[in-house]
């Protein structure tokens, strides 16, 4: 079968760490236009934004994005979301151990986002990367504008990690995205392949991280192509393995 849509996680599979974009997946993307070019991606879309893959990712498509909570686009708009519940909310608001929260973010449409931290760096560092945020250091104005506002998924970071039994979260290092129990991104690849009318096997993912285990585990997305960057996951099997993000575009162009 033809490829069709090339689904990408971002940060060390496509992104390099220290936040480069590679030329050669750049000239890849330009030049194939009509592959559709997705993200998946626990990031929300106003964080996806400021990353430089942003602006090569396709238009006319909609994104995985919040960890798979929501299918969004480009623009902002949403076309579907699992919201948290707001018995989840409860749960995760009776776990915190404030003086252990680093800062708690969320952005309710992809455009503007807020913010819980007493920490000044978390305000300069959110300020100076994200257009339309807004910050408190009252835990109960970060939840009453959870209750306006509402959310498929709060990011959590922490300075040591504490107990967060009962809740639906992938972790990596001190950052936990929660999301309402049983969605994730293997969930929201299934729903994309349903809502687009497209087959696994016309589509290609590349990962590397802990977060992209339910697309590679999900029993209904076995015949997706699968290229794993890095060694964050010796023990995960793929159809291609390579090292860097600037290795990624080698593998596609054969495959597309």
């Amino acid at each position: 079968m033809a490829i069709k849509i090339v689904v990408m996680d971002g940060d060390g599979s496509t992104i390099t760490h220290d936040n480069q974009f590679p030329d050669s997946l750049k000239e890849l993307i330009l030049s194939k236009t009509s592959i559709k070019w997705m993200m998946a991606t626990g990031r929300s879309m106003d964080l996806l934004k400021v990353t430089p893959i942003h602006q090569y990712l396709s238009d006319d498509i909609f994104h995985i994005v919040d960890g798979g909570s929501c299918l969004m686009y480009k623009n902002g708009r949403i076309q579907e979301r699992e919201y948290l519940q707001p018995t989840e909310i409860d749960l995760l608001f009776s776990k915190l151990i404030l003086e252990l929260v680093n800062f708690l973010y969320y952005s309710p449409d992809g455009i503007r986002g807020f913010c819980y931290t007493t920490n000044n760096d978390v305000m300069s560092k959110l300020s100076n990367l994200i257009d339309q945020v807004t910050f408190t250091n009252e835990i109960n104005q970060f939840r009453n504008w959870l209750s306006e506002f509402a959310t498929g998924k709060i990011l959590l970071n922490v300075t040591e990690e504490f107990d967060l039994s009962g809740l639906y979260y992938h972790q990596n290092e001190n950052n936990f995205d929660f999301t309402t129990n049983g969605v994730n991104k293997g969930t929201a690849f299934v729903k994309m392949l349903d809502l687009l009318g497209v087959y696994a096997a016309e589509t290609i993912f590349v990962f590397n991280d802990k977060n992209d285990l339910p697309i590679i585990e999900h029993e209904q997305l076995q015949d997706v192509i699968k290229i794993k960057v890095g060694n964050y996951l010796p023990m995960v099997n793929a159809d291609y393995h390579v090292d860097t993000p600037y290795d990624v575009a080698e593998v596609l162009r054969t495959l597309i």
